[in-house]
């Protein structure tokens, strides 16, 4: 569902960022985050590489921070909308919350909440107690769990701001990038097509993953590509590699 155009010149510069409904699908490595530090018998998992296929190839670069509060139950969307108002206003932490869904090897889904910006680890109790508060239903502790590869889908709001030719930056998070492909690529194509590009070595080490905008009209599909200070011809550059490959001008 299209939400809203927003003019920003804020910078000097006019820009119109669009606010989208969607959805992201990406690969990552969790493991169990065995702690005192959090609230007793649940259940947070922590990306061990996020965005792996960028940092795999940079191993000095500082990693985000991106945590997943397992929950035992699936909770439908607008609740957790909801749920999510709430703890931002009660809690001094502001963190960026999102509704997950992580595939475990048999294909299980087990649903999650994807926390990303929380300053410190010594603040991950204090907000799953408001989550608890809220009605969220936390899952109980997993020992040792570690998923290597784990799928991750993920619903949210994008801002994007698009420049031409189907290519938009990210306004909200910085070194993200995204450009249109004509159809739905699922997972498992998406990741061999993702290899063969990374086999041409003019381009610089990018992580990609799937995304999906709604419209009142359609559906828009999007590769997004993560690198540290991507700009735009690098972008395109990617992009070009993917069409060549999808047998796209």
């Amino acid at each position: 569902m299209y939400l809203r155009s927003v003019n920003n010149t804020s910078q000097m510069k006019h820009k119109i960022i669009q606010e989208y409904i969607g959805s992201l699908t990406k690969e990552e490595t969790l493991r169990c985050l065995e702690s005192d530090l959090l609230i007793k018998d649940s259940c947070v998992l922590e990306s061990v590489n996020p965005f792996f296929g960028y940092y795999a190839d940079a191993p000095d670069v500082q990693k985000p921070q991106y945590l997943y509060f397992m929950l035992e139950e699936a909770v439908d969307f607008m609740e957790l909308q909801r749920i999510i108002l709430e703890v931002n206003l009660k809690s001094k932490v502001t963190v960026d919350a999102v509704w997950a869904t992580v595939t475990v090897p048999n294909n299980a889904k087990m649903p999650a909440l994807r926390i990303r910006n929380l300053p410190q680890y010594g603040q991950i109790s204090v907000l799953q107690q408001h989550y608890r508060e809220a009605g969220l239903p936390l899952k109980k502790h997993s020992k040792g769990v570690m998923l290597d590869h784990a799928a991750i889908h993920i619903e949210k709001f994008f801002f994007l701001e698009e420049l031409k030719e189907g290519i938009f930056f990210d306004a909200q998070q910085a070194h993200h990038g995204y450009f249109i492909i004509p159809k739905y690529i699922n997972w498992k194509e998406f990741k061999r097509l993702t290899a063969e590009a990374k086999y041409d070595v003019s381009l610089l080490n990018f992580d990609a993953a799937t995304a999906s905008l709604f419209t009142s009209k359609n559906i828009i599909e999007l590769v997004r590509i993560y690198r540290e200070g991507i700009d735009t011809p690098m972008l395109k550059a990617i992009r070009d590699r993917y069409y060549h490959l999808l047998n796209l001008k």
